[in-house]
């Protein structure tokens, strides 16, 4: 969450500084898109080997909307202009931010 959160916050200051998507920014995606695949391939593990689940439904839409999230974004995005895809990429970072303090309210 925190990690999404301030990817997010850089790609907003790096917008308002007028520069485009970087490699940094696009590699602390990356980063950031594998660590929630694991996340919920943990989870999967959990429910698969343990018999464990959530105690909302709702918790596996947001596990599935963070991950095809950013791929879905990437194909829309890859041709446009990098400063548009930056804005739009921070927002998301800040979206599926929003979706682990959701998902984490869903678990308990």
């Amino acid at each position: 969450m925190l990690f999404w959160a301030a990817v997010g916050l850089w790609g907003l200051f790096t917008y308002l500084r007028g520069s485009g998507l970087t490699g940094s920014i696009a590699g602390a995606l990356a980063i950031g898109e594998a660590l929630v695949v694991v996340q919920v391939l943990a989870g999967v593990a959990l429910f698969a080997l343990e018999g464990m689940r959530a105690p909302n439904p709702i918790h596996y839409l947001y596990g599935v909307t963070a991950i095809l999230v950013l791929p879905f974004a990437w194909s829309l995005l890859k041709d446009r202009d990098q400063r548009q895809a930056l804005l739009v990429y921070s927002l998301l970072a800040l979206f599926i931010a929003g979706l682990a303090i959701r998902g984490m309210t869903t678990a308990s």
